[in-house]
């Protein structure tokens, strides 16, 4: 089960007044507010859990859409919309995670591109929420009573939904008011009988079709990732080569920081941190920031030219670099082959996660735990 609460506190970060955000007309709020009354009356985080999921396809443009409740511990109750197969992909990997690499990297939550109806205590509410709320004249009482819309964006804080997403959004919570109690009935409704298939809602508009949404059973086309585009500078791989090789181990991760980049009124970035501790001597190495320009595989690309820049400086050439997650293997591999250098995969990185908890509480004004040295 994936742990929202852990992201509880970047859910309000990034939300901001909008004024001027209310640019869809009453009437489309409206049908999403009512959907949304009607989900939390039918709760069916009762008998759903996250994983089961079953896809609708957009009535216009046909776009893919993956429906999952949350909520069955009665910590969160949401409904997401997980958009296509790639994302899809990504939140089954997150239910399958290695116990404490959400806990470490819960930021991974915010990179699944989705939108996600949830019900929340009015503390939680945003100035822009209760704006909405307030402009269609509707009150809520009690806790987990007061609905909130929100968009994901790989890179970016939570935000309002957009224009175009407020009717997919109703669209999901009106299929799942369709679908859930059937799934009461027969828990076996969302697979169909020929293995590896999934519910997929659908239905056509237009002059011959009659809009009636119609079952199929359909394998999820294979997800389609973005490719990382590598980039550093060789002249700073040809400047290292120079430089005698060392017995050095540095200890590298990458991880979002608490708040957001932007101006208001527009979706806030997240901020990233490429940490690196020299770990002979227990000391930070290098704390280099960035975000997303162009896309979040861009900004991954990215990370061999940071790591390379700071290691040319005092001309360190390691031995190893030791990392906690693929991503990072992945990406630093093919940019130290010529130094020689091990990009190293290992579970845990005592030290690093001591330096980035003290990094961490830094940003959050909190006191952190003295690290050994």
């Amino acid at each position: 089960m994936v742990p929202w609460e852990l992201v509880r506190h970047k859910l309000k970060t990034g939300m901001q007044e909008a004024n001027d955000s209310m640019n869809a007309n009453a009437q489309e709020w409206s049908r999403l507010l009512e959907s949304a009354g009607r989900i939390k009356r039918l709760a069916p985080w009762q008998w759903m859990n996250e994983d089961d999921v079953f896809g609708i396809a957009h009535p216009e443009t046909g776009e893919l859409g993956f429906i999952s409740v949350m909520g069955a511990l009665g910590e969160h109750l949401a409904v997401s919309v997980y958009l296509g197969a790639s994302a899809l992909a990504r939140f089954l990997a997150l239910q399958q995670a290695p116990q404490g690499v959400l806990e470490e990297h819960p930021e991974l939550l915010l990179e699944v591109p989705q939108l996600q109806a949830s019900f929340e205590d009015r503390g939680e509410l945003e100035d822009w929420d209760r704006q909405l709320l307030r402009g269609l004249n509707l009150k809520f009482r009690g806790r987990k009573a007061w609905p909130r819309f929100q968009s994901f964006r790989p890179g970016f804080m939570p935000w309002r939904l957009e224009p175009e997403e407020i009717g997919f959004l109703t669209v999901a919570l009106e299929q799942l008011e369709q679908v859930a109690p059937r799934l009461k009935a027969d828990r076996s409704f969302l697979s169909g009988e020929e293995p590896g298939t999934l519910l997929i809602r659908s239905c056509r508009t237009g002059k011959k079709n009659t809009g009636e949404w119609k079952d199929r059973y359909e394998r999820v086309p294979p997800p389609e990732f973005p490719p990382v585009p590598l980039a550093w500078d060789p002249g700073d791989v040809e400047k290292l080569k120079r430089m005698p090789a060392r017995e050095d181990i540095l200890e590298v991760d990458f991880f979002q920081f608490p708040g957001a980049i932007g101006q208001k009124g527009e979706r806030l970035q997240a901020g990233y941190i490429l940490l690196s501790l020299h770990a002979p001597s227990n000391l930070v190495f290098g704390a280099q920031t960035t975000c997303v320009t162009e896309s979040i595989e861009h900004m991954w690309g990215q990370i061999p030219g940071l790591l390379l820049s700071r290691l040319v400086e005092p001309g360190l050439r390691p031995r190893e670099i030791h990392v906690q997650s693929q991503l990072l293997q992945n990406v630093l591999q093919p940019a130290f082959k010529e130094l020689g250098t091990k990009i190293v995969l290992k579970p845990v990185l005592k030290k690093l996660r001591a330096a980035k908890r003290e990094l961490l509480a830094h940003f959050e004004n909190k006191p952190a735990p003295a690290r050994r040295r």
